[in-house]
């Protein structure tokens, strides 16, 4: 089997295919099969340079093309999986080693408005967070940008005042999303103020990249410190794990170089007894992500992302739901995602 041409299907943002700048791109092959997947980048950045370095080549020999560029165009990767697992009329999961059939969800949400979300009170916070438990979910989580963090924290008391242990709550600080990064004074303040109110982790305290201050926060908080969203060199995730500085990895589908790159990075958490969840995304964004996830099994949830409340997910994804031959495009019960179980990353597009 041959790759024979790499191009653009769908390429727009209109809510059609979930979070951030939206494509679909697709790779074929000289035996018919159809590889595709989404990508959170514009694919013209680099679609003529996996041209060049794919067609002709066997779209099975994922480890030779990471060294030829591949590590860089996660989503092509993503669809030479697809192809793979068309091929042999599985899903992913199931060829990486198929650990689980559905895994327990968080919802990070973000409000419209103001970034930092200032504009939204604790209450209403809480209020939706009671709506989303009141619909089976039982894990959420919110930004960190407020000017003064110790807002951030009277939010997240709020909705543990809320829902209490039925539902956790995470922090997502994302130091460089706001703007400006936290001294450690600042870091540890907050950290430990999350811990009294019941937090369940505080994500990328520092700025992205950042080992030694994240190491020395991870030693001396008991709330996980977590992080890696941005990262895909299997150098640095090992030196995060070597100095301690994130109680869970959080590399991403799509940044962290593709799904057999995430498997490697899991596989070093795994060694040091360390958690691997994935950042997440939304729609068919989410596809590549559930299927490497559900093949880890230091992998105990999923991210959905972004969330704009009151919205549910699956009023997200309703869009995407026609113009794919098998709605839904997931299913979630309880609180939990079912891993999609047709081949390749699980959804076939309707023609035209």
């Amino acid at each position: 089997m041959k790759i024979t041409h790499i191009d653009i299907i769908r390429d727009f943002d209109d809510g059609i295919l979930g979070h951030a700048a939206s494509a679909l791109v697709r790779v074929g092959t000289d035996s018919g099969i159809e590889g595709c997947a989404f990508s959170r980048n514009d694919p013209r950045t680099f679609i003529d340079s996996a041209q060049e370095a794919l067609i002709g080549k066997d779209p099975h020999a994922i480890e030779a093309h990471i060294g030829n560029g591949l590590l860089h165009w996660a989503s092509i990767e993503h669809a030479l999986w697809d192809i793979i697992g068309k091929e042999a009329g599985l899903p992913i999961h199931k060829l990486l080693g198929g650990f689980r059939e559905r895994l327990p969800v968080y919802l990070t949400c973000v409000w419209p408005g103001d970034a930092d979300q200032s504009h939204i009170p604790p209450q209403v916070v809480a209020e939706q967070a009671v709506a989303y438990l009141e619909q089976g979910f039982k894990a959420m989580k919110i930004r960190s940008w407020r000017s003064d963090p110790m807002d951030d924290v009277a939010v997240v008391k709020a909705v543990k005042d809320a829902v209490g242990d039925r539902m956790d709550i995470m922090v997502d600080r994302t130091a460089d999303g706001p703007g400006w990064i936290w001294d450690f004074g600042t870091a540890y303040r907050v950290a430990r103020a999350l811990e009294d109110v019941g937090a369940g982790w505080v994500e990328e305290p520092f700025g992205r990249g950042e080992v030694h201050e994240s190491a020395r926060l991870n030693e001396v908080v008991d709330i996980p410190i977590t992080g890696g969203e941005g990262d895909y060199e299997l150098e640095m995730f090992r030196e995060y794990l070597k100095y301690g500085s994130f109680e869970i990895l959080q590399p991403d589908a799509f940044t962290g170089g593709g799904i057999l790159n995430i498997k490697k990075i899991a596989a070093l958490a795994e060694a040091h007894g360390k958690r691997c969840i994935l950042h997440g995304s939304n729609g068919f964004g989410l596809a590549a992500g559930l299927q490497i996830s559900a093949a880890l099994p230091n992998c105990d949830r999923m991210e959905i992302c972004v969330v704009t409340p009151p919205l549910t997910p699956q009023e997200h994804w309703e869009p995407a739901n026609q113009i794919i031959a098998n709605p839904p495009l997931y299913t979630i019960c309880d609180g939990c995602i079912e891993i999609p179980q047709s081949p390749g990353l699980g959804f076939d597009l309707l023609p035209g």
